[in-house]
């Protein structure tokens, strides 16, 4: 509407006219303030939204750290028992060899005492009999050489 069509509209049409404007004012404010709400809402659901993945990007940092300490910590673990493992083999075979060593030297304590009994014994037999026969003796000189 222009000037003149105002100025010819009567008082109550004009209060009217006023009374609609003011209720569209009304009306527009409320939708400006749903608006308003409603982008203060977006605005912190992405702001949530970026402080999650932020968060979840800190939780996975924090999950390969502790997965990274694990795997060494393991790793430690897997190298001390090797370590070990060697050492009780190394130990062991030396415990070993000892225990042939001393079996092998009272074997020969043995055989030697056999020996020096069968010499006594056939030296007791010719004593005692001075017919020894010379061909036994042979026997057990050729015996005692093989050994």
């Amino acid at each position: 509407m222009t000037n003149k069509e105002f100025k010819r509209l009567r008082r109550s049409q004009l209060i009217d006219i006023i009374y609609q404007l003011q209720l569209k004012q009304d009306e527009l404010t409320v939708d400006n303030e749903k608006l308003a709400k409603a982008l203060a809402d977006k605005r912190l659901r992405i702001n949530k939204a970026g402080n999650i993945a932020e968060a979840a990007l800190e939780i996975h940092n924090v999950m390969q750290k502790a997965q990274d300490a694990a795997t060494h910590y393991l790793e430690e673990i897997q190298t001390r028992v090797d370590d070990e493992y060697q050492q009780i083999l190394k130990e062991a075979h030396e415990k070993a060899a000892a225990i042939i060593e001393k079996a092998q030297q009272q074997a020969d304590e043995i055989v030697e005492q056999a020996r020096q009994q069968a010499d006594e014994i056939v030296a007791q037999i010719k004593k005692e009999n001075p017919y020894f026969d010379p061909v036994v003796e042979t026997i057990l000189k050729k015996y005692s050489s093989y050994q």
